[in-house]
């Protein structure tokens, strides 16, 4: 499975477009250039997964690294190098590997990596990662970013973006389409698909009850990605008379105590998007809401299981 999520990221990240977006996301930028002038010392030797376009690596260097090694699977490597030369940087080796059959001829003091998706997990980020760690690494080096928090929690939507389930339809004359709630002839037009879909900028208006980590770990430490994998029931108690429309998922990446990079839908719009499981149940103030988060594929967020429990 890791292979082929390799092999699919090499494809969607190989055209201008998608690095165009991820260059003009100024939190991102901002938040990498910030860890890395932290993170590179003097003499350091740091690799960079996933390159792309290079400007982790370009970072780096700036930063002092003695040597950066700047590996990336597809062909825009080409576009890294042309840049770097573009800009004197003669430092950065850039060499065209996938990671797990790269092995410098030295050990690494940094590893830089934007590995994350919009699910966090599915650009195969834990499994490359601990590879690398297991491999090249010092004993005392860092990954950066290393700490992860994976957030998967009910949101209320703003009213111009609600869209309501087909059974709980607002008609004009009285109009009542409930029976399709349970109906054997609705089912017969469900898909996975209808259940999921995107949260757009501006659309969240507020979570459920308190947010908490479904998941928060560091790549230092972690040893095996299936510790990241399974079932989890989960509660949130209601604050006030909601429309709980979906279940959206975020995520956190940890540099230091003082810099955190979020995709939040609630707070600055970042390049990463954010998944909503939909739902659409009215609650109110008090009541709790529970739900089952089921992470089957830690790469691909389509099979994972996330539902409410039935009403009380």
């Amino acid at each position: 499975m890791g292979i082929v999520y390799d092999t699919m990221n090499a494809s969607n990240f190989e055209g201008l477009g998608a690095h165009e977006e991820m260059l003009s996301d100024r939190v991102r930028v901002d938040a990498y250039h910030r860890a890395i002038r932290a993170a590179v010392s003097p003499g350091d030797v740091v690799l960079d997964l996933g390159t792309g376009t290079g400007l982790l690596a370009m970072m780096a260097s700036r930063a002092g690294a003695a040597k950066v090694y700047a590996i990336e699977h597809s062909n825009l490597i080409d576009v890294a190098r042309e840049v770097a030369r573009h800009n004197g940087i003669t430092n950065i080796e850039f060499v065209q590997v996938k990671s797990s059959e790269f092995t410098p001829p030295e050990p690494i003091d940094v590893v830089l990596h934007e590995q994350m998706g919009d699910e966090l997990f599915n650009e195969n980020m834990v499994e490359n990662l601990l590879d690398l760690r297991r491999r090249v690494l010092r004993p005392t080096a860092r990954i950066v970013p290393s700490r992860f928090r994976l957030f998967v929690e009910p949101v209320v939507m703003t009213d111009p973006f609600r869209v309501r389930r087909i059974w709980n339809s607002e008609l004009p004359d009285g109009l009542d389409l409930s029976v399709l709630e349970r109906s054997p002839v609705a089912d017969r037009f469900r898909s996975r698909a209808d259940d999921q879909t995107w949260a757009r900028p501006g659309s969240i208006s507020a979570t459920v009850g308190d947010p908490a980590p479904l998941l928060d770990f560091d790549l230092n430490t972690l040893e095996d990605p299936a510790q990241l994998v399974g079932r989890h029931h989960l509660e949130r108690t209601a604050g006030d008379d909601v429309i709980v429309d979906g279940i959206c998922v975020w995520f956190e990446a940890i540099f230091d105590e003082s810099n955190t990079l979020t995709t939040s839908p609630l707070s600055t719009n970042t390049s990463w998007g954010n998944r909503l499981y939909r739902v659409d149940r009215e609650v109110s103030a008090g009541d709790i809401f529970r739900y089952t988060v089921a992470i089957n594929s830690l790469v691909d967020a389509s099979t994972w299981d996330v539902f409410p429990a039935p009403p009380n």
